[in-house]
């Protein structure tokens, strides 16, 4: 899971930051990591010097950084052409760094990307960190040695139309309150941190998804123009499903049992009472053992309704989610009130 941690100059994102390193979450500083790109990828410094000339390159065979400023930010013409090379650059890297890291949750430290839709395909969840105009003018202030009006003018470029983050934590207390306020975000996210530094989520259902033809479950990432973008649980690879495809949520799946119906998430919760920590008979196990399972955890399944074909589909589902996501499950009122936020977002 990738959070985007997000706000303007002074907001006090960097010290939200800090405080998820304290709790174990790996922090990547989109800036920072930029900046050392430069020195780091030698064909995005080839393809920056061939783009704005040479002489950018000091004798040092560094980049002279005020050099490209100067000509990068002379219009918005030439900062599209840097950001269409760095954005890239910056993506790949954070690629690399996050298959690098062994959390359930890492976070991206961005004031640009939840606006930019390049980086709004990686990124699972939005906190945006704000605070009052004039208290985060006086925070730049201070931090940077600045004058106000120049502070004033970076602050001014700086947009988060359109953003709709997930949370929001207004940072205009002292130090214990963002701690209260951020451990209420979190929560929120339905991310949740242990003592031992270990990153757990709460998997919801909703956003579990089993695609015709496709093996395995995916994670819904976005929408996209024309269609769905989704994450395999198992490896991590991304694919945009299109408006064909045949998608459906765990959600929204049942089995049939003598009194009824019954929700997927609720025969997960019976097998892993009689399974503990083990694993599921795989779909290739003798359909015997594969029943026997079926047999302890739900046995009034209707059999003349719930097949061997469709008790395959089950294990193999059960032993994803306990692999790649969590048994612990987002519950029905929690994932209404999540939607409903969502849907409040992209109303304002």
């Amino acid at each position: 899971m990738v959070l985007l941690v997000t706000g303007g100059i002074g907001s006090g994102k960097s010290v939200v930051c800090r405080m998820l390193e304290d709790m174990g979450i790996p922090v990547y500083d989109s800036d920072s990591r930029a900046k050392s790109l430069y020195e780091r990828d030698r064909a995005l410094l080839d393809s920056v010097k061939n783009l704005f000339g040479d002489d950018i390159i000091g004798t040092d065979g560094l980049l002279d950084r005020k050099k490209l400023a100067s000509r990068a930010f002379a219009s918005a013409e030439a900062t599209a052409s840097l950001n269409a090379l760095v954005h890239p650059a910056v993506l790949r890297d954070f690629d690399v760094w996050s298959k690098e890291q062994s959390a359930g949750v890492v976070v991206m430290e961005s004031a640009l990307a939840g606006t930019i839709p390049e980086y709004r395909a990686v990124i699972d969840k939005i906190l945006l960190v704000d605070a009052p105009f004039d208290l985060r003018l006086e925070r730049a202030m201070k931090r940077d040695a600045c004058d106000r009006e120049a502070v004033a003018a970076r602050m001014s470029r700086q947009s988060f139309e359109g953003l709709a983050p997930d949370a929001v934590i207004v940072n205009d207390g002292s130090e214990a309150d963002l701690r209260s306020n951020l451990a209420s975000a979190m929560e929120k996210l339905s991310i949740f941190v242990h003592n031992n530094n270990v990153n757990k989520m709460k998997t919801n259902l909703s956003r579990i998804l089993s695609v015709s033809g496709y093996r395995g479950l995916y994670l819904y990432l976005a929408q996209a123009r024309n269609g769905a973008i989704a994450e395999s649980l198992s490896d991590k690879k991304r694919i945009l499903f299109d408006l064909k495809a045949r998608i459906s949520t765990l959600a929204d799946i049942a089995i049939f049992t003598e009194e009824g119906e019954l929700r997927l998430e609720e025969v997960f919760e019976k097998m892993h009472e009689v399974l503990g920590d083990a694993d599921a008979p795989s779909s290739k196990a003798p359909a015997d053992e594969i029943k026997a399972v079926f047999e302890k955890a739900v046995p009034t399944y209707d059999a003349d309704r719930f097949y061997v074909s469709h008790m395959k589909k089950v294990v193999d589902w059960y032993n994803e989610l306990k692999n790649y996501a969590s048994l612990d499950f987002l519950k029905e009122g929690d994932v209404e009130e999540e939607a409903a936020e969502e849907t409040a977002a992209e109303q304002e």
